[in-house]
């Protein structure tokens, strides 16, 4: 039986994010959906994902500091970075910290 792919969805902006995890679990990802980078932090601690989607920016710990966190703990899950943040040198730091994608919101 394959295994299931559980995805860390982290979004502070909670209209988007409730309509990105509804969408990913018709898709059939299972999705946890954090407002915040501490939050979603602490959840990759306590739970195994397969997947992380990250915002860049949000309160508390923003998503560059969420993905140094979590390539300390795991260098291998996948981190794709959907956030407003267009300019290059984010991009850049976005794949430095690891991300295997950066996709700018519209």
């Amino acid at each position: 039986m394959e295994q299931q792919i559980r995805v860390l969805l982290t979004e502070d902006d909670k209209n988007l994010g409730t309509i990105l995890k509804a969408y990913l679990e018709a898709k059939g990802f299972p999705t946890e959906l954090c407002v915040d980078g501490r939050e979603g932090l602490e959840r990759f601690k306590r739970e195994e994902f397969q997947f992380c989607i990250l915002d860049v920016m949000m309160p508390v710990m923003d998503g560059f500091a969420l993905a140094a966190e979590i390539r300390k703990l795991d260098k291998k899950v996948p981190l794709l970075f959907l956030t407003a943040k267009t300019m290059q040198e984010d991009k850049l730091h976005g794949f430095e910290l690891g991300a295997d994608d950066y996709l700018t919101k519209p």
